[in-house]
């Protein structure tokens, strides 16, 4: 007689930029430091998996599994091969956690429902699963903005088990009382746990179990919570000038919702990871495997693509090195150190 094993698994959602992968990243270290090797499923709306890369910081990251659906949504356009791929992953794991990380336009409720159907036909087998929690991420700052972006906003919470107010550090205590109040108002089940830099205490999340019955439906005929977006991957073959990068990005800030990747910056040595979202640029050394190249992703909605590119390679370094006086200057700009 076969012994079965139950893999508990993990859904973390929210919008672009709201701190998933960083949550992941200190989900995973956890894990493995307790002598646990999980398993992770990551969907990214691009052509290129960036979060992914980000992943191989801890020493026995090596040892997760992680598979990657790139070019779409799990909840829409690949829901058939996602479904495969967790089918697939829970066999993998044979009891460990699986976490899956969804791309920041996917509808939580359609993802949710989507693990659910791939759960239900793993009953035959020996390893099977059972969806533990689903934790939603929220970008303070942005929060209440997002309608204004994201089709499925008003209802991305709803199926939380655990939201995660992230970016505190950036909003005063009136703003964090109002969000919290929408966010009961919209899931008042769900624990909301206050976070800077995605930084909470893992076993609490982790321990928070399904406060929503799985045999739930969705209202209405399903949603594209992506529709209107588009991606593109772009090489980078030269250093970025940080202060004509932040300058030309934030004329575009209300259509380049979404831009990261590894790019060289004039005055640092290595690859430095970028981050943009929705307006705010971030560009840090980058301690991970060395990229093969220099690239990024862009996401975003009604971007003039060509002049957006024209703009953006004029950010480029065509001369020599900026002079110390312009790279102290965006250091005070920054807060950054060279």
């Amino acid at each position: 007689m076969r012994t079965s094993s139950m893999s508990s698994v993990y859904v973390i959602a929210g919008f672009l930029g709201s701190g998933k992968t960083t949550l992941l990243k200190r989900a995973l270290a956890h894990q493995l430091d307790q002598g646990i090797t999980p398993a992770v499923l990551m969907n990214e709306f691009g052509e290129v998996d960036v979060d992914g890369s980000l992943l191989h910081e801890h020493p026995r990251s090596k040892d997760v599994e992680l598979e990657a659906l790139l070019s779409g949504c799990i909840c829409c356009d690949l829901s058939g091969e996602f479904s495969e791929k967790v089918g697939h992953l829970v066999q993998k794991s044979k009891g460990a956690p699986l976490f899956i990380e969804t791309t920041g336009l996917a509808d939580t409720g359609q993802v949710v429902m989507g693990v659910e159907k791939a759960l239900a036909d793993q009953q035959k087998h020996a390893s099977r699963g059972k969806l533990a929690s689903v934790i939603v991420m929220v970008d303070a700052p942005r929060f209440l903005k997002l309608g204004a972006y994201w089709s499925a906003a008003k209802d991305h919470l709803k199926r939380a088990d655990t939201v995660v107010l992230n970016k505190l550090d950036q909003i005063d205590k009136e703003q964090v009382e109002l969000i919290e109040r929408r966010i009961k108002a919209a899931n008042p089940k769900a624990v909301t746990v206050r976070a800077v830099h995605a930084d909470v205490q893992i076993e609490r999340i982790l321990r928070r179990s399904r406060s929503v019955s799985v045999a739930m439906k969705m209202d209405g005929e399903l949603k594209n919570s992506a529709a209107g977006y588009q991606s593109g991957s772009f090489k980078i073959l030269k250093p970025f000038d940080p202060i004509r990068l932040e300058a030309w990005l934030k004329r575009f800030q209300r259509s380049v919702i979404r831009m990261k990747g590894f790019v060289n910056v004039q005055g640092r040595e290595g690859f430095q990871e970028l981050q943009w979202v929705m307006g705010s640029l971030a560009l840090t050394p980058y301690t991970g495997a060395k990229p093969s190249q220099a690239m990024v992703v862009v996401i975003g909605r009604r971007v003039p693509w060509q002049r957006f590119l024209e703009g953006l390679e004029t950010c480029l370094v065509r001369r020599a090195s900026r002079t110390k006086r312009q790279t102290k200057r965006w250091n005070r700009a920054t807060g950054m150190t060279a």
